[in-house]
């Protein structure tokens, strides 16, 4: 097998070989956008440049060795049952790791991949069956009534938000929810969203540790041995863990240290507009904690706070018009700049 191309490879439906994808690529417009991708992967070094999302700063860009994506690819093929005569689906801007992937998988594995529209209701106008897609939870939420067309969904890029894993029940699909990042190269464990389950198993071969808090990934499959994380999780076993929020999004109110994402999980059913919880900068607490809704506030906002102890009520609403969102993400620096310009 030629690692740099299976094959098998189709793009939409049409078998190419190295040079007749560039040029396929190169001619025509709606394609330009993979041209860098290609032509990078197709060149004499042995590394692929990536870029992280930038959800918590500024993205930064990577060195990442080729063999490292063959062996992530191999994976995948493994964990979601893929073959040479797989259809799969992309519809993620490929500047970032999740979109770079599902190309890299399809001329590796052989893959037919189809190109979609990279917009939050990409699927709309689908026709036939494929075997596999990655989409964002808001891509999932807005294509719900035709996710049954895909035999395996990976949803990542944020939390699921319950509603929606309330739908997932009653599909007859498969949707995994995925933990990864752009140094594991993707998925390094998934969540059986169709069955329920409600913590996240490795792959094959991964194995989980905890340090200070956070979740330590041995990859014993790539390069880097150990990858690091500011995930605060619950470690079960050395295969499993269920995820709380990161650890650098800690809120300190009063000298109370408070995870804005497990207290957005316990509000999720209660609004049903984007919202996030942030804070601004107080003389007495330090931080004050926020709550801060897209578009609207709810009538009863403060209502739904009434559960939590005290100190973990936000002391203050603000409303956005738009969120930022990178990579599929809420952009949480943005929004609390913007909402200290507000409160100045």
């Amino acid at each position: 097998m030629n690692q740099r191309i299976h094959k098998s490879f189709k793009l939409n439906g049409v078998s190419h070989n190295e040079q007749s994808l560039l040029t396929k690529i190169t001619s025509n417009r709606d394609l330009l956008f993979l041209k860098s991708l290609i032509a990078s992967w197709f060149d004499t070094n042995n590394y692929l440049e990536v870029k992280t999302s930038g959800s918590t700063g500024n993205p930064k860009k990577m060195k990442i060795p080729k063999v490292d994506f063959i062996e992530s690819c191999l994976l995948t093929k493994k964990t979601f049952d893929l073959n040479e005569k797989s259809r799969v689906i992309n519809c993620l801007p490929v500047d970032y790791i999740a979109g770079k992937m599902m190309f890299i998988r399809a001329l590796v594995l052989g893959l037919d991949i189809y190109t979609f529209p990279i917009k939050s209701k990409p699927i709309n106008k689908i026709k036939s069956n494929y075997d596999l897609i990655a989409m964002t939870p808001l891509q999932l939420a807005n294509s719900i009534n035709k996710i049954e067309r895909i035999k395996n969904v990976i949803v990542g890029g944020g939390p699921v938000q319950n509603d929606l894993k309330r739908k997932i029940l009653s599909l007859k699909n498969r949707i995994f929810e995925t933990y990864g990042m752009t140094e594991s190269l993707t998925h390094v464990a998934i969540k059986n969203l169709t069955n329920n389950e409600k913590n996240f198993h490795a792959l094959e071969g991964i194995t989980f540790a905890k340090k200070s808090g956070c979740l330590l990934v041995n990859t014993p499959h790539l390069s880097i041995k150990k990858i690091q994380t500011n995930d605060e999780i619950n470690l079960l076993s050395k295969t499993e863990f269920s995820w709380l929020g990161r650890k650098d999004f800690i809120i300190n109110s009063g000298g109370v240290k408070i995870n804005p994402e497990e207290l957005e999980k316990k509000l999720t059913e209660s609004y049903d507009q984007n919202f996030i919880i942030s804070s601004i900068a107080d003389e007495k607490l330090g931080q004050k904690l926020v709550i801060v809704f897209e578009k609207k506030i709810p009538p009863d906002w403060i209502k739904s706070l009434e559960k939590f102890e005290k100190i973990l009520r936000p002391k203050k609403v603000f409303c956005l018009n738009k969120f930022l969102y990178v990579n599929g993400k809420t952009d949480r620096k943005y929004v609390k700049n913007s909402i200290e310009k507000l409160s100045n």
